[in-house]
């Protein structure tokens, strides 16, 4: 695909991106996911950084949170720690396992399913959180305007990429 246009972004992907994200075996990486810094938040200074980030992106008031690609849970832990209501999705059963288990006893709720089609049904939310998600999807434009209308009136998209180590 050329690249596809949302909101005046272009959004490149291809066959180079999905035949990334199909050579990785999301439940075999589960086991060691969370030993990343920057994925299970151990750290107190990255956990504060990304609960500080959260803090700006994410409304004052309890709200609806999809978090899509959710991993393990740590974004959807800390949404849940401020009082937002949490439903994550990842296509990996055992990352959504470590997901419940990390946030037990919160108000949060997790599906097996795809992100770029998140199986949600009619139900819209105030906030459609995605962390380094993109980079895996055969079709990036396609999946943007799928969470755009996920999203609910003055709804907010809140998408985080990084660049891979380039």
């Amino acid at each position: 695909m050329a690249g596809a246009t949302l909101g005046g972004m272009t959004i490149n992907g291809g066959p180079e991106t999905s035949a990334i994200s199909a050579d990785v075996d999301w439940d075999a990486e589960s086991a060691t996911f969370d030993d990343e810094p920057d994925h299970g938040l151990r750290d107190a200074v990255v956990r504060e950084a990304w609960a500080a980030r959260l803090r700006d992106w994410l409304p004052g008031k309890a709200c609806d949170v999809l978090d899509l690609g959710c991993g393990t849970g740590s974004l959807s832990l800390l949404a849940a720690e401020r009082g937002h209501r949490v439903t994550g999705v990842d296509l990996s059963p055992a990352m959504v396992g470590l997901a419940r288990a990390k946030t037990a006893g919160r108000d949060a709720a997790f599906l097996v399913g795809d992100a770029a089609a998140p199986p949600v049904g009619e139900q819209r939310f105030d906030v459609v959180l995605v962390r380094h998600v993109l980079w895996t999807l055969p079709d990036p434009g396609r999946a943007l305007r799928r969470w755009c209308g996920l999203l609910r009136p003055g709804g907010r998209l809140v998408l985080v990429e990084g660049c891979g180590g380039r």
